[in-house]
């Protein structure tokens, strides 16, 4: 399996996952459905398939082939968590207002523009629809894993582990929410906010579904150490990329971090290293909804000029180093181990 460099292989794995994804919808696309729910099924599938790093799924796959045989059947369980990440970028998008999403429209914007395009109040339609998109792709993630064809037992409890990510992305959720008007928001509070709502469902949950799979007898703990530690880094430097990103990399909105007043990391530590009148600016920035050209540029020298920049890079590098300590404490196979190494330095050097 890890014949190829670590890029190669991501490519070749993310190529699989998406034949994999596309034959699941093509055995749904097989249903008698009326015209309504079809097309909010190819809306869903188109959606699904627009780009991605398949960073969950791939994860899903290394996980169980860290302690057992790599087993084609892995690949349809991996794409629950695709489908699941469609549902919560469904849902997200809705609650953020966003109207793109890796460079295209917003699901609930492509549901305004077609299904919903005559209709009277054609925005509140879409967005109705749009959560009951959300809510079948739910569905479909965990239909896709319970039939992959390995083991009912390590499948049940793999899909437990499914319902517990969606869970605390859910709980991560609320934080979140209840961040823009809670003003003793802090830093040990944001932190809790990544370990939930990222790190859960991004690296250490895929990574925990897949060993589960397996059925391993190991302790996984480290494992489980390891993709919270690296599934924080991964939102902090999500945040650099929000503030400091190219748009054309990203595929958002350079601005839509701080137009949706978002308290990360650079926020915070900025706010805390800074007199009385440059905190009212960014509070008033964060508060805004639509920040200026000239106060976006304001506020970027101020995150950089305060150390908060520095602050957040020194803190990801800590834990991508911590996270390295566990992995190494891991008892699974060797070259999946250094790939999964090498994927540590990955999630905080990406563009996107």
């Amino acid at each position: 399996m890890i014949a190829q460099d670590p890029v190669s292989l991501m490519k070749s794995m993310r190529t699989r996952i998406d034949r994999e994804l596309e034959k699941y919808f093509e055995e749904k696309s097989q249903q008698e459905l009326v015209p309504v729910c079809r097309s909010v099924m190819d809306h869903i599938r188109e959606f699904t398939l627009n780009g991605g790093k398949r960073i969950r799924p791939i994860l899903v796959i290394l996980g169980h082939d860290l302690f057992s045989e790599p087993d084609e059947k892995v690949y349809r369980a991996a794409i629950s968590i695709e489908l699941t990440q469609t549902n919560l970028l469904i849902h997200d998008d809705i609650m953020d207002q966003s109207e793109t999403r890796r460079g295209k429209p917003s699901l609930h914007v492509s549901v305004r523009n077609t299904i919903a395009r005559n209709a009277p109040d054609s925005k509140r339609l879409s967005e109705n629809i749009a959560i009951v998109a959300g809510d079948l792709a739910n569905s479909y993630s965990h239909e896709a894993l319970l039939t992959c064809g390995l083991s009912p037992v390590e499948t049940m409890r793999a899909n437990l582990e499914l319902t517990r990510i969606i869970e605390m992305t859910g709980y991560g959720q609320l934080i979140d929410i209840d961040s823009a008007i809670n003003q003793n928001f802090s830093q040990r509070d944001l932190l809790r906010l990544h370990i939930l709502k990222t790190a859960k469902y991004t690296i250490e949950g895929p990574l925990m579904m897949g060993a589960l799979l397996s059925g391993t007898q190991e302790n996984i703990l480290p494992l489980s150490f390891y993709g919270i530690l690296l599934g924080t880094a991964f939102q902090l430097h999500d945040d650099i990329l929000g503030l400091f990103g190219n748009e054309s990399e990203t595929g958002k909105s350079i601005k839509s971090d701080v137009n949706e007043g978002k308290k990360t990391l650079l926020m915070l530590k900025a706010m805390e290293n800074s007199d009385e009148e440059t905190r009212e600016f960014i509070q008033a920035s964060l508060r805004k909804g639509n920040i200026s050209d000239a106060d976006f540029q304001k506020l970027r020298n101020i995150v950089r000029d305060s150390g908060s920049y520095d602050h957040s890079r020194r803190m990801m590098e800590r834990m991508i180093e911590k996270s390295k300590e566990y992995l190494a404490q891991v008892n699974g196979d060797k070259e999946i181990k250094k790939f999964l190494g090498w994927l540590a330095h990955y999630i905080i050097e990406r563009k996107n």
